[in-house]
């Protein structure tokens, strides 16, 4: 079925801005489907935006939402700019997610065309313009690419989302490596242009589009470049795929637990332009009903609606149709409950309560179903967002947070009594604390709501780090003392005691920099692994065991530093720890090695 005539595309955005996102790397990836972990793919990066490879950050997986707003919601991330979404009423376990948003640490900008739930709850709301006060392209699922030109300018202090970030970058004044303006472009074409660049070659190959040809017709859709200068309008008609080591987007992951591939993982299985068939064992909900929670509540979608109806609900012919949240059970249930269509019936889970009236539908015994569209800007009612219900909770690959399902107790209610939450009414004009019409205001407001930020905890791990090396020395050491007729122990470990003298050596001068403090769980690892034992062939064991585990500590302590040191662009500890990590692996991989030789002997054979 794929790459034929009349059959479906293999992937279904719910909107143009999703294919956007996802091409431009603003869903957290990076740009024309770049691999944050190829080299090659940051060094082209580094070259189209002139900039340091260590200003892209590429060391680890991309940070995605719903982990952002938990990093606010601990504090190392202590400003939020949201633009064009509605967290307040779409991100699970919203009182959670209040609490987080209303947090005096966390200074919050709003970006949107309307006063949503979260605009109440920021202290900057940037008034956006819509689709028709701006011009710009987007993407359908089909990979056709639009062009919209403005039509009309946009109302008052609102301006285009362009023209904010762009005024953004002026006023923070980011430039490139050689000291010119990072942003080079000022108008919509111009950037589209850059765009056109950053793709060339990339699946997504924009670079022979231009805003005259998308002006022409209906839409083109990508590839359209040299070999297609009109566009493509089926791709993998000959089934190959950009599955090849140095073109994929990623490596991969564990479909179960979201460990990601390693590059030399994938290349040892180069699929070189198949596809990926990749199964994945069921696995059961995080949170199934009980005698407490007895039902299953889904959440999702009408057809009236979109997202938490920020436009949508505006629409009188659209409100009229679907005005309304509401419960959906099965006939079965409805009895048992003694409630009827129409009556209103609360929801409650273990982290809060909805309300809404109940509707008869073919559906499961022991289901429910409720719209999350529905908030508080419009309805002061009541609370009846189905997501102060939900699990804030995400996927280990998609990171989609875990809000379709939930386990909830159904109760008939004579009529609402469930309050909405604070500071979701609407507001009135000029209730709104700041709007304002440029973002540098945004930015001296940040700066003066934060202040001075918390200690950097750097030196804790290298502390770590350095009390580990120096115990790896006397473990080493005492293995060699404990089996000293052993041929191969005495010289290998007296290899790795030096490593690890050396690298506790150089940790010093970072330790000058950074700061140490001393933690106790080598100390700890000390008492218990390193002993003195007689030689026999079971003790070695226990001894190349002890050691393994030791080696073990302090590569995670390593591998933790490296990210560390790639965030704080530091490439003199980044090499330094790069060595470290290189010869820690050898001295993992020798101790695995001489375990596997040595068990069957000690195990096995009485001694």
């Amino acid at each position: 079925m794929i790459g034929r005539p009349g059959c479906g595309v293999l992937q279904m955005n719910g909107q143009p801005s999703a294919q956007n996102t996802r091409e431009t790397g603003a869903d957290g990836d990076l740009p024309g489907f770049r691999n944050w972990d190829n080299p090659k793919h940051i060094a082209e990066l580094a070259r189209l935006w002139n900039v340091d490879l260590a200003m892209i950050p590429h060391w680890a997986p991309p940070t995605h939402a719903l982990e952002i707003f938990h990093h606010a919601e601990t504090g190392s991330i202590r400003m939020l700019w949201i633009s064009g979404t509605n967290p307040a009423i779409s991100l699970p376990n919203l009182p959670r997610v209040r609490k987080l948003l209303e947090n005096a640490g966390l200074f919050v900008v709003v970006q949107d065309a309307f006063l949503t739930e979260t605009g109440n709850l920021a202290d900057v709301v940037l008034p956006a313009a819509l689709w028709g006060e701006k011009t710009g392209t987007f993407t359908n699922v089909d990979r056709t690419v639009h062009i919209s030109h403005k039509a009309v300018e946009p109302p008052g202090d609102a301006r285009s989302d362009f023209d904010i970030f762009v005024d953004f970058a002026r006023r923070m004044d980011f430039r490139d490596k050689d000291g010119a303006p990072l942003v080079k472009w000022s108008s919509p074409e111009e950037t589209f242009e850059a765009w056109k660049e950053c793709t060339r070659g990339r699946p997504c190959d924009y670079s022979a589009l231009s805003y005259a040809k998308l002006s022409e017709g209906p839409g083109v859709q990508w590839p359209c470049n040299a070999a297609h200068p009109d566009g493509c309008r089926r791709i993998y008609a000959d089934h190959q795929f950009p599955t090849d080591p140095e073109i994929c987007e990623s490596f991969g992951h564990d479909l179960i637990t979201g460990a990601v591939v390693t590059p030399e993982q994938y290349r040892a299985n180069n699929p070189a332009g198949r596809a990926h068939l990749k199964p994945a064992e069921y696995q059961p909900p995080h949170e199934e009903p009980d005698q407490k929670y007895p039902f299953t509540l889904t959440t999702g979608r009408n057809v009236y609606h979109f997202h938490t109806r920020t436009k949508t609900g505006r629409s009188p012919q659209l409100n009229q149709a679907a005005p309304d949240a509401y419960v959906e059970m099965c006939q079965v249930d409805a009895d048992e409950l003694g409630v009827k269509a129409g009556q209103m019936v609360r929801l409650t889970s273990r982290r809060g309560e909805a309300e809404a009236p109940v509707r008869i539908g073919e559906i499961a015994a022991g289901h429910v179903f409720m719209p999350f569209h529905y908030g508080y800007w419009d309805e002061p009612a009541r609370s009846q967002a189905a997501n102060e219900l939900t699990i804030y909770e995400w996927d280990p690959v998609s990171k989609q947070p875990h809000y379709k399902y939930a386990a909830v107790q159904v109760k008939k209610v004579r009529k609402a009594k469930i309050a909405q939450p604070e500071k979701m009414q609407p507001s009135e004009p000029g209730i709104v604390e700041k709007v304002v019409d440029a973002v540098g205001s945004a930015v001296g407001e940040a700066t003066h709501l934060i202040g001075a930020a918390p200690r950097a905890h750097v030196q804790d791990y290298l502390g770590l780090l350095h009390l580990s090396e120096e115990r790896l020395v006397k473990a080493f050491e005492q293995v060699r003392s404990n089996h000293e007729s052993v041929p191969d122990i005495r010289g290998e470990c007296t290899l790795f005691a030096s490593w690890s003298t050396q690298a506790a050596r150089e940790l010093k001068q970072f330790i000058v920099q950074y700061g140490e403090r001393s933690e106790g769980e080598p100390k700890r690892l000390d008492k218990a692994l390193i002993r003195k034992r007689s030689s026999s062939g079971f003790n070695l064991l226990r001894d190349l065991h002890d050691l393994w585990l030791l080696v073990n500590e302090s590569l995670i302590s390593i591998t933790i530093l490296l990210q560390a040191a790639q965030a704080l662009r530091d490439e003199q500890f980044e090499q330094a720890l790069t060595d470290m990590h290189t010869k820690n692996e050898r001295q993992r991989s020798w101790l695995l090695t001489r375990l596997k030789q040595a068990a069957p002997q000690a195990l096995v054979v009485p001694s």
